[in-house]
């Protein structure tokens, strides 16, 4: 709290707002709401618009005030409805903890997020993998499943696993359920872009400290500001900075490489203090690619998995769904691999 209180993000004001967070009454115990409405009523909207809103809205890639409470933070309800404030929540959870936080909170392989796929590709050996080869279709012929892929070929399944977009899972499940298909519909998504920057150490004002900032909705192009090889160490030479801007302005987006790149030195070198023009520039876009967890989110699920009541044997996973990260990727595709094998299981029986 020492760093909130002392720093100059909010006004004093806007402090004492936020500090009247713990007499602030619970909101309803049920129902979806946004995550601001949540905390816009109970902190006030200096703090959302300047703190939760670029940290949070940064994460989930949507304005804080569209995001599902239920379906990202459902613990922020837990703790007002148990404490009566998110403060006391938060000094009751530090009073109980029985270990120290861990030191170290982000990790990825020493050679990029390239390593997890080639670990996977050589624990496949002997699978029957298809590169650079689109579904196109999918039927249910008796107790089977098969797949049309775009080259033609056929796949017979007892289970499938639709890991793809929701829209792509959606086309393919027209067919078999339409239930289903026009839930998976309702999903949206948002286009990202990746700008990375390489600058001479020697450009940047003062020293990087830390892993990057985030920005408020509207105050500048980028959403977010990462020094890569400050936040994962050998990613860049020595006495070099590589900055990577995340874009996510839909308008802004709409533009060519050069002028993605020319806002977002724009941006980091006045937020910065970088000195002159980047040595490398590089684009990455990602079009309609991040799913937008908006309120409701968990309403939309059900409705999908309950259109595909009678096809058990196909399973939903992947960023969509519930969870868009890594990690909850990870545990979805564990779920899904399970769910399978339990149908093999049956089949064999």
């Amino acid at each position: 709290m020492l760093p909130f209180a002392t720093g100059a993000l909010v006004s004093p004001r806007e402090k004492l707002r936020a500090a009247l967070e713990v007499v602030v009454a619970r909101g309803p115990a049920e129902g979806d709401v946004s995550i601001g409405a949540f905390l816009r009523r109970r902190v006030g909207d200096a703090v959302v618009d300047r703190l939760a809103g670029p940290l949070i809205g940064g994460v989930y890639g949507a304005g804080i005030d569209e995001l599902s409470l239920l379906a990202l933070v459902p613990r922020l309800r837990e703790a007002e409805q148990r404490h009566g404030s998110l403060v006391r929540a938060g000094l009751a959870a530090r009073r109980h903890a029985t270990s120290p936080s861990a030191g170290v909170t982000l990790v990825t392989p020493l050679h990029g997020m390239g390593a997890v796929v080639d670990a996977l590709v050589a624990r496949l050996a002997g699978a029957d993998v298809r590169l650079r080869t689109r579904a196109a279709r999918l039927d249910g012929e008796g107790a089977a499943y098969v797949l049309t892929l775009d080259d033609g070929s056929r796949i017979v399944a007892d289970a499938v696993v639709l890991a793809a977009p929701a829209p792509e899972a959606a086309r393919l499940l027209e067919d078999v359920s339409p239930r289903a298909s026009d839930a998976l519909r309702t999903f949206t998504y948002r286009g990202t872009a990746a700008v990375s920057l390489g600058d001479d150490a020697r450009q940047l004002a003062r020293p990087a400290r830390g892993h990057g900032f985030v920005v408020p909705d509207g105050a500048l192009a980028m959403a977010a500001c990462t020094w890569t090889a400050e936040k994962w160490p050998g990613r860049a030479p020595d006495g070099a900075l590589l900055v990577r801007a995340t874009v996510r302005d839909d308008a802004v987006l709409a533009q060519g490489d050069d002028a993605l790149i020319a806002r977002a030195h724009a941006d980091t070198a006045g937020a910065m203090g970088i000195a002159g023009a980047p040595v490398m520039a590089r684009v990455a876009r990602w079009m309609a690619a991040m799913p937008r967890y908006t309120v409701g989110h968990l309403g939309r699920l059900a409705a999908a998995e309950a259109g595909l009541a009678g096809h058990e044997r196909i399973v939903l996973a992947g960023a969509a769904y519930r969870g868009s990260g890594v990690p909850d990727c990870m545990a979805q595709g564990v779920a899904a691999a399970e769910r399978v094998l339990s149908v093999a299981r049956e089949v064999a029986a």
